[in-house]
């Protein structure tokens, strides 16, 4: 079966995934959107650089995607970081909506 309709089908139940590219870096997220040549993950930084980790939404050309890895144990983690990073940022525009409306 080839790769993209694997990821099409990962994409609609919004799976995490480890995307292992074939300069032997890698990324770790959720599968948002697949397109006609591309993927969109949503991840929490990427496994090379562990120190620099943020928040981002990554477009990926299919033909850099060597092979991928369902790990639902080290995803768990990455989830619970990223809605803790989602809930951070919406606290202070939520503060500044209210104090807006009074």
């Amino acid at each position: 079966m080839n790769i993209k309709i694997k990821l099409e089908k990962l994409a609609e139940t919004k799976s995490w995934i480890r995307l292992y590219f074939h300069d032997g870096s890698g990324i770790a997220g959720r599968v948002v959107t697949v397109g006609q040549d591309f993927v969109e993950i949503e991840s929490y930084g990427c496994d090379d650089k562990p120190d620099s980790r943020n928040y981002a939404k990554n477009l990926v050309p299919l033909n850099f995607i060597k092979m991928y890895t369902i790990e639902s144990s080290n995803f768990a983690e990455a989830e619970r970081k990223r809605l803790q990073y989602l809930s951070q940022i919406d606290a202070p525009v939520l503060e500044r909506e209210i104090e807006n409306l009074g």
